[in-house]
């Protein structure tokens, strides 16, 4: 239980004790009676998230119980990330890992075998998790110029009731760690998982009309969102942002569009040629799409609100 956790009590006060005992040789019983005496100050326990989506799900169920750190700035990228030796220090010291899984985040995978398994949450291996059909627009997807190791898109929380999902486990998995807490973290699980539930009619209504509207992304990553509410996406062009297109895929893509595109969409802080180029040869409309966030994205809500917003600005001509 971490509330007997001596880590999370006044660590600078019990430094102070300790040097002053070690300085002045005070007896062993009287630094404790002043341990006992000293007003305790519980620290929160830490909870580590890899990228900032977790960090908004994981917000709507731990309130102000729980230190949330998010472990990448909103411009990098969970594909391909460097850690650095601070990066390390904070996995080591968080109480709770909350990561999507090796198949997006694989610079976490070796760092976190070390890390007992209690103290770690994949969300890609949650029971309850919806997986769409990668081969339904991956067969029109040209000449396969990529690889992946895995049939599933990892960027999971793209359909609002896996997020849903990602905060029971994670309300489920802290009520081990704070028991005291555990109704807490539960009753705004369920309230989160409720109004999920009411924002994926609300898109539902919102996406029905556009189904019917081709369109590309900039890369593979949009599937829970795309097949979830019924779109039609006919291509990518890449199937992870760190790999350049090849001629031949480019090529395919171009085809493709010609055939039945409207739209193509780019993504923040990743370069766009390609698409300008296209978009202008074929008079496609363009948009941008964000998997991740802006800094004016704060709630979990938002994040999935704005993701529909820019499909329907585009798709709808608006």
């Amino acid at each position: 239980m971490l509330l007997y956790n001596l880590s999370f009590y006044n660590r600078p006060m019990i430094a102070m004790l300790v040097s002053a005992f070690l300085k002045y040789r005070f007896s062993p019983a009287w630094l404790l009676a002043l341990l006992l005496a000293a007003p305790v100050t519980m620290a929160k326990p830490r909870l580590l998230v890899s990228i900032k989506p977790l960090a908004l799900i994981a917000q709507e169920v731990v309130g102000d119980k729980v230190t949330i750190d998010t472990l990448l700035p909103i411009t990098a990228s969970p594909h391909d990330y460097p850690l650095k030796v601070s990066d390390h220090k904070r996995i080591r010291e968080a109480d709770l890992v909350l990561w999507v899984g090796p198949a997006l985040e694989s610079f976490l995978a070796k760092p976190l075998r070390h890390l007992p398994e209690a103290r770690q949450l994949s969300s890609y291996l949650l029971k309850g998790i919806d997986w769409p059909d990668m081969d339904d627009h991956s067969k029109h997807n040209h000449s396969h110029d990529h690889h992946h190791d895995d049939a599933h898109d990892p960027h999971l929380w793209l359909n609002p009731l896996n997020a849903a999902v990602i905060a029971w486990a994670l309300a489920e998995r802290l009520a081990t760690l704070e028991p005291g807490h555990a109704a807490f973290f539960r009753q705004r699980a369920t309230a989160f998982a409720e109004s999920m539930g009411a924002l994926d009619r609300e898109l539902r209504s919102a996406m029905a009309p556009l189904g019917n509207v081709g369109f590309a992304v900039y890369h593979e990553g949009y599937s829970h969102f795309v097949h979830h509410y019924g779109l039609r996406q006919l291509a990518y062009v890449t199937f992870v942002p760190e790999q350049r297109p090849g001629a031949r895929h480019l090529a395919e893509l171009r085809r493709v569009m010609a055939e039945g595109g409207e739209c193509i969409f780019s993504e923040p802080y990743q370069r766009s040629e390609h698409i300008d180029a296209l978009a202008q040869q074929l008079k496609l409309r363009q948009g941008q799409l964000d998997a991740i966030g802006s800094e004016k994205i704060t709630t979990y809500p938002e994040l999935i609100r704005r993701m529909g917003q820019d499909f329907s600005a585009c798709l709808a001509h608006r």
